[in-house]
């Protein structure tokens, strides 16, 4: 049977002879499965087997525990677990005094997911441990972990970590040292590497490398260091930050990421840009993403740079972020928020000399959302905006447009609700574009266009009680949201032929551009616009079977008639020719099917209904079996690209053999060639429980800088 004794009875016969102060203090509680032992000659205290102690945030267990009551000490001995908030210490031996509330322990062992430590030995208090040669391990300990050791460690707060002559280790092997060092264990590992090993054609065997050690909490920095047999060395710094500032509510965070090489390749290996042009021996990147909010996010700065010194650096030593980011856009962006307006202020940048970039140095702008004004029900919107443009050819094939661009709009629109299920909104808005710079030798130019034209949506909801077991439906619920939207904006084309077009039209359209006036961004390149789109966007949903709803099947689908279209357009400044522009614009088709967890479904289409041509077809699948395995088909399809089509199909699968491996396949067939393009055989594992690998196989058929057989090994230190 088991018996338990409260000191705290115990203990309080003890008090009278203890001081005033002392006996203030709570006393612990104490218990164990044996009755407690008390030993009046040396005034001792003893409890045994699993003795537990419990004193404020401290709990000591161990086998035996005894207190020594003229000392005010307590010695736990044998198997003894020392807790403490979010740590627990394991040590043969520990020893606390009771009104200091003061620990030590032996060699020992400690953690608190997903850290651990152990040293020689360590003492504290309530806000502070400190330890005699720690070793800190940021996953479980193992052959391969990273790990810190240093002689002396201070915890504050069960948060900082203060550390002098510090060594950063991978197993046992040390690479790096700091004199003194400080980390929050609730922030990432302080250290991070990925690196690739294999062979590539015409870079010949090779080893990527990118590490990156954190210097304080908010600062992190390191290095990317490659090798190749047939290029050379590359190198250069890596940078991450991320800073808080209370003072103006704020924080910033943000990657540089830096590369150089002095290519040793042969002119055939160098081969050249997107431009035809040779490329040079000197070669680098800068990729510098930056976000920074302030002002209770009233205030936020975007910037993304892409500083190449070619096209094809980044697709030759890093791939990875070239299939990322093949088109780099290189701007700052600034905007701060009232109430019901906002500011903005953008700058964008041509540091690549092998693209053709609308730069704007830079455009100012302010934004009145639509108000009401007063209690009237009409609406207001304004835009201003002050833009000096500028756009060049890398390779001369047209010369430099200059623009200073100012532009306003101003707007009402006045909703109505017919009923509860339809609403109408007339809008009406004017729009004045002034240029300071002119095509030719013209001067300035002034352009007033006004638009009309309403917006009619409707909503409507049915819901039916089907069940369906297999595909988990309870009830069925069914948005239909058809919309109407008229817009006349006579004598769009007025100054065609004098203002610089800068901000056009894309050349190649993957969805209905905006219908509106106001949220036109081909400002440079209008025409009349008269023209109704419809559309139609459906929503089907079940119950979700924790809380709220599931959403099943999405189907929109939108078409413009047009009764004022562009003629032809000539080829000029560095633009394809183009046809005019027909009656009936694509119908556009977006299907997403999810009927359960296991199956995903989309396809979007694009039909001529001017010739009954399907223009485009892009569709994939995806079958899911929780985390064992999963399986993507999806396929490409598009017609109307000038001079080229695109017909290609991908299949990507992947097995999860067991918790550490996995492997996988990708195909991508082009079916106008008749090839499997690319392949990819994949298997990732774990080195013990700190480190990722990967291993390729690819093959390759028609790439122009890529060989057709390569392998890699990709390494990594996971991420905590």
């Amino acid at each position: 049977m088991l018996h338990q004794c409260r000191f705290l009875i115990i203990f309080s016969l003890c008090l009278v002879c203890l001081s005033t102060a002392r006996a203030q203090v709570v006393p612990p509680e104490l218990s164990a499965d044996q009755p407690i032992e008390f030993d009046a000659e040396n005034n001792r205290m003893t409890a045994r087997g699993n003795a537990v102690l419990d004193h404020g945030k401290i709990r000591v267990e161990s086998d035996t525990i005894i207190f020594e009551q003229n000392a005010s000490t307590i010695k736990a001995r044998d198997g003894v677990t020392l807790t403490r908030g979010g740590f627990r210490v394991l040590a043969d031996e520990s020893d606390y005094d009771y009104f200091n509330r003061t620990f030590y322990t032996d060699d020992f062992r400690m953690g608190r997911h997903p850290v651990y430590l152990k040293g020689t030995q360590s003492k504290g208090d309530d806000n502070l441990i400190e330890v005699d040669d720690g070793r800190l391990w940021f996953t479980e300990p193992d052959s391969f972990a990273l790990n810190l050791e240093a002689d002396k460690m201070s915890l504050e707060e069960e948060e900082t970590l203060i550390m002098e002559d510090v060594w950063f280790q991978i197993g046992d092997v040390p690479f790096f040292y700091f004199p003194y060092y400080e980390y929050n264990i609730n922030d990432d590992q302080p250290f991070e590497y990925k690196g690739d090993i294999g062979q590539r054609g015409q870079l010949g065997f090779y080893w990527r490398n990118q590490v990156v050690i954190r210097a304080m909490q908010e600062l992190r920095f390191g290095a990317n260091i490659d090798g190749y047999t047939e290029r050379g060395i590359l190198g250069g710094p890596v940078l991450e930050y991320n800073w808080s500032d209370e003072l103006i509510d704020g924080e910033m965070y943000g990657l540089i990421n830096t590369g150089f090489i002095y290519d040793e390749g042969s002119t055939s290996q160098l081969g050249t840009d997107v431009l035809g042009r040779p490329i040079q021996r000197n070669r680098y990147f800068m990729e510098w993403r930056h976000k920074q909010f302030a002002f209770d996010n009233a205030f936020d700065l975007t910037n993304s740079i892409s500083w190449w010194s070619d096209s094809a650096v980044e697709r030759d030593f890093r791939p990875g972020l070239f299939e990322d980011n093949q088109q780099p856009d290189n701007f700052f962006d600034a905007t701060y928020r009232g109430e019901n307006w906002f500011v903005n202020a953008i700058a964008r940048l041509q540091p690549n000399d092998f693209q053709v970039v609308a730069q704007r140095l830079p455009e100012v702008s302010f934004d009145l959302v639509p108000s009401q004004i007063f209690e009237t029900g009409v609406f207001q919107r304004a835009d201003v905006s002050y833009a000096t443009l500028v756009e060049n050819s890398p390779t001369g094939a047209f010369s430099q447009l200059d623009s200073n661009r100012f532009n306003a709009y101003y707007g009402l629109e006045y909703p109505i609700a017919a009923n509860d299920w339809l609403t109408l909104k007339p809008v009406a808005g004017i729009m004045s574009t002034f240029y300071g710079t002119t095509l030719g030798t013209q001067g300035s130019y002034t352009r007033i266009l006004g638009e009309v034209g309403i917006d009619i949506d409707a909503t409507a909801v049915g819901t039916w009680q089907y069940e369906n077991e297999f595909w988990g439906i309870d009830g069925l619920r069914h948005f239909l949201q058809p919309t109407v939207q008229y817009r006349y904006i006579p004598g769009a084309q007025a100054g065609s032929t004098v203002i610089p077009p800068i901000d056009r039209r894309a050349s190649f359209e993957t969805y209905l551009e905006p219908i509106g006036l106001a949220d036109k961004r081909n400002i440079d390149d209008l025409y009349e616009e008269n023209a109704i789109r419809v559309g139609v966007q459906n929503l089907f949903q079940t119950r979700h079977p924790e809380y709220g709803s599931r959403d099943l099947v999405e189907l929109d689908l939108f078409q413009e008639f047009r009764f004022a279209t562009r003629p032809a357009q000539p080829a000029r400044f560095g633009q394809p020719a183009e046809p005019a522009q027909q009656d009936f614009s694509d119908t556009f088709i977006d299907l997403r099917i999810n009927p359960a967890y296991w199956v995903q479904f989309s396809t979007f289409l694009r039909i001529n209904p001017n010739d009954l041509n399907l223009d485009q077809i892009t569709t994939g699948i995806r079958l899911i079996d929780g985390e064992k395995w999963t399986v993507f088909f999806g396929n490409n399809y598009v017609t109307d690209i000038s001079g080229l089509s695109i017909n290609q199909f991908v299949v990507d699968t992947r097995y999860r053999l067991d918790s550490r491996n996995l492997i996988g396949a990708y195909w991508w067939i082009d079916a106008d060639l008749g090839e499997l393009v690319e392949q990819v055989y994949l298997w990732e594992t774990m080195l013990g429980n700190s480190w990722e690998l990967a291993f390729a196989i690819i093959n390759r058929s028609g790439a122009s800088r890529e060989a057709s057989i390569q392998f890699q090994v990709s390494v990594s230190l996971v991420r905590i």
